[in-house]
């Protein structure tokens, strides 16, 4: 068996949530001794491609130019149909799994991969995270860009047998957006690396080692640094407790456009001491950050279609107070609700991080039950062995499927 990965994002060195599970996905079919072939992009301020061995996986990866619209688009159009000319064009492929639209999309207008079944990973809406991350686009290019690209998804779902989602959240977006029959949507939460993301021993010593000051309530967050993460919402609800709690400290973790106008607000409110933002995190620093932290922050203003996060801080036992969006409501639901905040207003956010603190952190006892819980739950719900073995049950029920119909 061949599969064929087409995806926006690099298979190398994960750093975002789409990105860790397209390389979870990969990582786990191969495991299972199924030969795969992935076509990748990273964006750049050039345009080059090449070809990769990583971990037995031919990986064919192209650089999107970045510099100017026209160059990007031009890239996306134009560089997939060479770059599998060159290195994969030469097989024959059982399946394709796709993880965003544009690549998959210049592929199949080429005709490269029209005879493959495909299975479509849906992260999120491409147009509204287009939205979200460029609020100062003139109208005329706001209209034009938005439409082409929820156009694309919308046609690449089209030809999707199988479409993949890992929350009803999503499930319940694609219905909505692109209308889509609901039996061909498939919700697949994503995982955690268990052995990877786990209680640490000498909470303490730990917590000197990462800089955690004495004495306090650690609160940490670990986001990308953009408009609808909630951040500015968080930093004001800082501030409120400031003034009701004595010893709360926050850690951001990451990076993005919004750092510098973080930074701003933890000055203008007087948080300097409150608030520590570390930048990147790197990944094997990234289980004792959570594991140190006392509670683990999830502000999200908008469209958090899973949030890895989630279930990777819970993993290793520290409990999670979440906004109720996306698919945080549906991870946290099931487990406390309390763990919810009734919206995600810095207002709710205060009362929420003071009630669960009164609730569970004040009696010790009751604090290392629920972190031990943390970690049971995820153990049981969200592993990634999980996750991949029903999308490879997905990958062949969707051949049989295909098969059947050739022969009917």
């Amino acid at each position: 068996m061949k599969i064929l990965f087409i995806a926006d994002v690099p298979f190398q060195e994960p750093s975002s949530g789409s990105e860790c599970v397209l390389y979870q996905q990969v990582i786990g079919l191969a495991r299972k001794n199924i030969e795969i072939f992935n076509i990748t992009r990273k964006n750049g301020s050039s345009s080059h491609c090449k070809l990769r061995f990583l971990k037995g996986i031919k990986d064919a990866a192209f650089i999107a130019n970045t510099s100017s619209k026209l160059r990007f688009f031009f890239s996306l159009l134009n560089t997939p149909p060479k770059l599998f000319n060159l290195y994969l064009n030469n097989y024959s492929y059982t399946a394709s799994v796709c993880h965003q639209p544009f690549t998959y999309f210049s592929l199949f207008i080429a005709g490269k991969v029209r005879n493959i079944p495909l299975i479509y990973v849906f992260h999120s809406p491409n147009h509204e995270e287009y939205m979200l991350s460029n609020k100062r686009l003139n109208y005329l290019e706001s209209i034009l860009l938005i439409q082409l690209r929820r156009m694309i998804e919308k046609f690449c779902l089209q030809k999707a047998e199988r479409i993949m989602v890992l929350s009803q959240f999503m499930k319940q977006k694609v219905i909505d957006l692109h209308r889509i029959p609901s039996d061909r949507i498939i919700v697949n939460p994503g995982g955690v690396e268990l052995d990877r993301f786990k209680p640490i021993e000498y909470r303490e010593m730990v917590k000197k080692d990462l800089g955690f000051r004495e004495d306090c309530i650690h609160l940490l967050t670990v986001r990308n640094l953009e408009p609808r993460m909630g951040l500015d919402n968080l930093l004001k609800s800082i501030k409120i407790l400031k003034q009701k709690m004595a010893k709360i400290h926050l850690t951001i973790g990451g990076e993005g456009p919004e750092k510098n106008n973080l930074q701003k607000l933890i000055e203008r409110f007087g948080l300097m001491d409150e608030v520590t933002m570390t930048g990147f995190i790197p990944a094997e620093q990234l289980p004792k950050f959570y594991a140190a932290a006392d509670f683990f922050i999830l502000p999200t203003s908008g469209l958090e279609g899973f949030g890895l996060v989630t279930p990777e801080s819970m993993a290793c036992g520290t409990p999670v107070i979440g906004t109720p969006v996306g698919g945080t409501k549906e991870i946290l639901l099931n487990f406390d609700y309390n763990l919810l905040c009734r919206d995600y207003s810095p207002e709710a956010m205060a009362d929420g991080i003071q009630k669960f603190i009164t609730l569970y952190f004040k009696d010790r006892k009751i604090y290392q039950n629920l972190r031990m819980r943390c970690r049971e739950y995820v153990k049981n719900n969200y592993s990634w062995q999980r996750h991949i073995n029903q999308l490879n049950s997905l990958i062949n029920e969707t051949i049989g499927s295909r098969h059947n119909k050739n022969l009917s």
